[in-house]
């Protein structure tokens, strides 16, 4: 689809998809009236009615596999976002059994890390890009996890509990770069170009059958256009409202995320 439309509100969205089916309507009826001036039906000979349900039904699959994928992504990008903001609090929960001087830094280094990808990278992933701050922040919380496993080799009875937390941090760490990795890749994620101009064709062809069927029943044709272009144009705006789940109306929200931000 257009880049525009994602930039629309939810209502704009909805009648413009409905508009763009309208429009596919217009030049199947069109195309057909052309059809019948060069071609005439000299014999009078009528489409079989269930030649309409014979094009609606790839269409409707097409439709259905195409909608599967995007649905299927904007989960993605939802579980991520969980995911990420529930290893940003188990990273706050190790640091509290962290000395005091590591304590300040992990906390320190975790609000910045939640405050960047609040303010700065929502921002760029509707612009398909990432920030370079939030991975060098990721990368300074694992050179933490070090300097804790450095500390613990010269500590007392303390050493078992620090090496522990080490590892636990390490760990949530790359939990926590594993889920925004996912959450980046969802918000590059597209419908192609390819699966929008099947859809367009099929909905063509379609909208030709229906102008054929009622040729000789110009309010009918009317009726049955406009029932058509309300209906997919509602399949469409489903479509693409899901498409690009971090832009546009429906965007995916960093709630989680800040939450987190105000817990630290």
């Amino acid at each position: 689809m257009f880049d525009f439309m994602y930039e629309l509100q939810d209502w704009s969205l909805f009648i413009v998809c409905i508009l763009l089916v309208c429009l596919v309507s217009t030049l199947a009826a069109a195309s057909m009236a052309l059809l019948r001036l060069v071609w005439p039906n000299r014999h009078k000979a009528s489409m079989v009615n269930t030649m309409l349900s014979g094009i609606l039904l790839p269409t409707g699959l097409v439709i259905a596999f195409v909608a599967s994928d995007v649905w299927q992504q904007e989960s993605k990008g939802r579980t991520a976002v969980e995911q990420e903001a529930i290893a940003v609090a188990d990273i706050l929960g190790i640091a509290q059994h962290l000395p005091a001087e590591l304590r300040e830094q992990v906390v320190g280094l975790t609000n910045d890390y939640v405050r960047d990808i609040v303010e700065q990278e929502w921002p760029l992933m509707a612009l398909g890009q990432a920030s370079q701050r939030a991975e060098s922040l990721l990368d300074a919380l694992e050179q933490t996890a070090i300097q804790v496993d450095v500390m613990a080799e010269t500590a007392g009875p303390e050493r078992i509990g620090l090496r522990q937390a080490a590892k636990d941090l390490r760990w949530y760490t790359r939990q926590a770069e594993s889920a925004r990795n996912q959450r980046l890749l969802v918000a590059n994620s597209r419908v192609v170009m390819t699966k929008w101009s099947a859809v367009m064709v099929l909905l063509l062809v379609a909208a030709c059958v229906i102008c054929e069927l009622h040729a000789n029943q110009r309010r009918a044709m009317v009726v049955a256009l406009a029932l058509f272009s309300l209906g997919f144009g509602a399949t469409l705006y489903l479509i693409a409202s899901y498409d690009r789940p971090f832009s546009g109306a429906t965007i995916i929200e960093p709630k989680s995320m800040t939450l987190m931000l105000m817990r630290g």
